[in-house]
């Protein structure tokens, strides 16, 4: 996006079972659980981080996004739903199969007027774990409460070839680049 003046910032965590999780869950692959610690990571992200970016940059009046791939891209939607800090939101092949998320989602609404940038491959609803395969119906789903949520502006679910670890970067430029034509009016 050479015509686009924006700085953008990562952060790593250091368990993302832990620090990405919105709430403790039960381990749903493998034998690790989910600590549900995401409360802590968005406190310190909107406390700490976002000002600290603000001052240090001078970009307290522009717009901040947030996006995240996987469990990062489930507490990037999730952060909608419990902060007004974000104007656009990329969830690139979101962990909406977490568990109780459909809960969740139906009984809150985005703090924030905001954009949001859903994808997920086409391949990830098909595997044998029976929660990880929710992942497709609860991403549809979580469109259309999108939809109908009046503080979104705009949504759109794009899907991709493969499956989930195909092209992580890509997806998520391509999330970058719709917000960018969404917020520009193109």
């Amino acid at each position: 996006m050479p015509e686009q003046n924006f700085l953008l910032v990562a952060f790593q965590v250091e368990d993302w079972n832990r620090d990405f999780s919105p709430w403790e869950a039960a381990a749903v692959f493998g034998k690790e659980g989910f600590a549900g610690q995401g409360l802590k990571t968005l406190r310190w992200l909107t406390e700490e981080c976002v000002p600290h970016i603000d001052r240090t940059f001078g970009v307290k009046d522009r717009e901040h996004w947030l996006m995240g791939y996987s469990l990062a891209g489930l507490f990037a939607l999730w952060a909608a739903y419990e902060s007004d800090v974000f104007s656009g939101i990329v969830c690139c092949s979101g962990s909406l199969w977490f568990p109780d998320w459909d809960h969740y989602v139906r009984n809150h609404v985005i703090q924030s007027k905001c954009s949001v940038y859903l994808s997920l491959g086409g391949k990830e609803e098909k595997t044998k774990n029976k929660v990880m395969a929710t992942v497709g119906d609860r991403t549809r789903a979580q469109e259309g409460l999108l939809q109908e949520d009046s503080m979104v502006e705009s949504v759109v679910l794009e899907w991709n070839a493969g499956g989930h670890f195909a092209d992580a970067g890509k997806r998520l430029a391509k999330g970058v680049k719709w917000m960018f034509g969404v917020k520009s009016g193109l």
